[in-house]
This record gives C-alpha cells, sequence and structure tokens, in this order.
C-alpha cells in the first residue's frame, strides 16, 4: 500500500510541472507509464530488501536501480533508439 502512495506523490511533481511549464507536456499515458514504472520499482527493492541481506541485497538493489534509470532515460529520449523511445 505505501508504495501506491509513493507512486502518486512522485507523479504529482511531474503533474505540476506540465500545469505550470508551457514546454512540458505528458499525456495521460506518460502518468501511467511512470506510475506502473515507479511503483515496479519501489516493489522490487521493498521485495529484495525483504530476501536477501548483506551484499547481495545492496548489489539487488544497485541493479535494479540501473535498470530502472535507464528506462526511464530510453522512455524520455531514447538513448538506444528502441520503438517506444522519446522525443
Amino acid at each position: 500500500m505505501k508504495n501506491i502512495i509513493y507512486s502518486l506523490i512522485s507523479l504529482l511533481i511531474p503533474f505540476i510541472l506540465n500545469k505550470s511549464i508551457e514546454g512540458f507536456s505528458w499525456s495521460l499515458v506518460d502518468f501511467v507509464i511512470m506510475g506502473i514504472l515507479i511503483f515496479s520499482f519501489l516493489s522490487l527493492v521493498d521485495f529484495f530488501k525483504r530476501k536477501f541481506s548483506g551484499k547481495s541485497k545492496i548489489l539487488a538493489i544497485i541493479i535494479i536501480t540501473m535498470v530502472f534509470i535507464l528506462l526511464w532515460v530510453e522512455l524520455a529520449v531514447g538513448i538506444f533508439g528502441s520503438p517506444f523511445a522519446g522525443n
């Protein structure tokens, strides 16, 4: 439940920017995709924090964070040139 709340709070920043900055234009689909991405990231981190301990937990969280950032950047600007890349 707390991951849903944190995801919604995280989406407040782009929502406010979407309303106040002219060049910032997210559609409903953008909010849904980022909501799913943020919720998945938080859920995976929570899962690995409970299931692993020590260095393996830290390594798993670092890998999950790197994948989250790469997906976010790919969706935003398309560093890999995939079909779902933004521009």
